[in-house]
């Protein structure tokens, strides 16, 4: 039976935390819906959902054994993964510890997998959850050695993480889905999350995304499950700090531009090389280096200091204009050229880190400790060394006669014109704008009807 009274408790915690931390401090930004996914869906016009199962056909391709461990063989992974696939089942019908899913309608019953790091959630079938649960653990190994590598800091996940995927943007939305977003990760303030009962096993973080009417498991871009599982376990490194107002922890935020600049260079992460490889292409993949090769040194660039001191509200004001992207892509080649730039950059990464870490980004908390400590640790000159090393890095590694794999399809995407090398410029006429349209549509379908894995 629910303890409701625990329940109403937990809602009055979150009211108190909420208050002290504003709401946007909570939950990590996320990147913008626009930029994530091949095609959007309106609420009111969510894909229709199709089976994966076997009677609708053998899979096209080879299996790829999605988790695989280094060293693993397939028959004790085929092994592992039967005996997960016993293990998930959708919900009970009338179970509501694990909240309540609904389609705006209806409630829905997930398939759910609990496993001893991860609680993995899908609205579209079992294989599809199983495969999810297996790809999050892969995430935290391989990005555990990142990090590893970053700070010399493991991380022992003391909490479970509830990772939730729904086929449809309209579900995702009714379920706590952010306007304008692919997915979030949400470190709660309390734990208790106030729509799961006190028995619910993951009580702290929620990961949650949708895949655009997707549901074979190989056909699904993760670049934005890559993304949020970066905030994850960075978070898990940053940990909380006992708020005496609510006698709550809360999550320690490092600054924004770090949070999300460095999971922006988490979205693409080759799962096929080794972590020093990863580094060593970073420049040299996705979709942020396009538009850096042609925003850097144009008055579009921002300076040093608004990408240092930028705050959650300046941040998601911007998600409305195409600066919301700029802002991401800046993050991204700031954190870039710290995790590829060689010893000198590993040192900023290490320096932002412990600070945040020590003190936090809210430079209003514990009486101006937190302000002080980066005001002592980055005086104007070190801030100043800082960016001249960002501003060569750029011009060595995302130099504007340099490209990555599908450049001209990001841009496209965006509606810039990929012939422009020197400025960010738009298609401007009605028959630029068609003739981009006719382009894109024809991609999308190849793309479609394409047999490549998205890994």
């Amino acid at each position: 039976m629910v303890r409701w009274h625990l329940l109403v408790r937990s809602f009055i915690f979150i009211g108190l935390g909420l208050a002290v931390l504003g709401a946007r401090g909570l939950r990590a930004a996320n990147p913008p819906i626009d930029f994530d996914d091949f095609v959007l869906q309106d609420d009111d016009k969510s894909p229709e959902r199709k089976s994966n199962s076997a009677k609708d056909g053998e899979k096209e391709g080879p299996r790829v054994r999605w988790g695989q461990r280094r060293n693993e063989s397939d028959e004790k992974y085929d092994k592992r993964y039967k005996k997960m696939m016993r293990r998930t089942k959708q919900d009970p019908k009338d179970d509501i510890h694990g909240g309540v899913i609904t389609d705006g309608e209806k409630r829905i019953r997930l398939w759910t997998y609990k496993g001893p790091l991860f609680i993995v959630r899908t609205d579209i079938d079992k294989e599809f959850t199983v495969d999810t649960a297996m790809y999050m653990e892969k995430l935290h190994r391989e990005y555990g050695e990142a990090y590893q590598k970053l700070l010399g800091i493991p991380v022992q996940m003391h909490e479970k993480v509830e990772v939730i995927v729904f086929s449809d943007r309209a579900t995702y939305m009714r379920n706590g889905g952010t306007p304008g977003s692919g997915g979030f990760f949400h470190p709660i303030a309390v734990p208790a999350n106030g729509d799961r009962s006190p028995q619910w096993p993951a009580q702290r973080f929620r990961l949650q995304q949708f895949t655009s009417g997707v549901t074979k498991f190989e056909k699904w871009e993760k670049g934005t499950l890559k993304h949020e599982a970066a905030h994850m376990e960075l978070q898990m490194r940053l940990g909380y700090s006992l708020l005496p107002q609510i006698n709550y922890a809360i999550p320690i935020q490092a600054p924004r531009w770090f949070n999300e600049g460095h999971a922006s260079v988490f979205e693409y992460w080759d799962f096929d090389k080794t972590v020093d490889e990863n580094f060593a292409d970073i420049p040299n993949r996705g979709r942020y280096a396009p538009v850096i090769r042609r925003l850097h040194d144009t008055k579009q660039w921002k300076d040093f200091d608004y990408v240092w001191t930028i705050d959650a509200q300046t941040w998601h004001g911007d998600m409305t204009s195409d600066q919301g992207f700029f802002n991401y892509a800046q993050a991204w080649s700031l954190c870039a050229y710290m995790m590829n730039g060689g010893i000198a950059g590993k040192k900023d990464f290490r320096a932002v880190f412990d600070l945040s870490k020590r003190v936090g980004v809210d430079q209003e908390n514990r009486k101006g400790v937190g302000k002080r400590a980066w005001e002592l640790n980055f005086p104007p000159d070190r801030q100043k060394e800082l960016e001249d090393n960002w501003n060569k890095w750029v011009s060595a590694n995302v130099s504007r006669d340099k490209k990555v794999p599908d450049e001209e399809y990001f841009l496209r995407r965006m509606y810039y014109n990929p012939e422009v090398t020197r400025k960010l410029k738009k298609f401007e006429t009605e028959e630029e704008q068609e003739a981009n349209k006719e382009w894109l549509d024809k991609q999308n379908k190849k793309r479609k009807k394409s047999k490549k894995i998205e890994k």
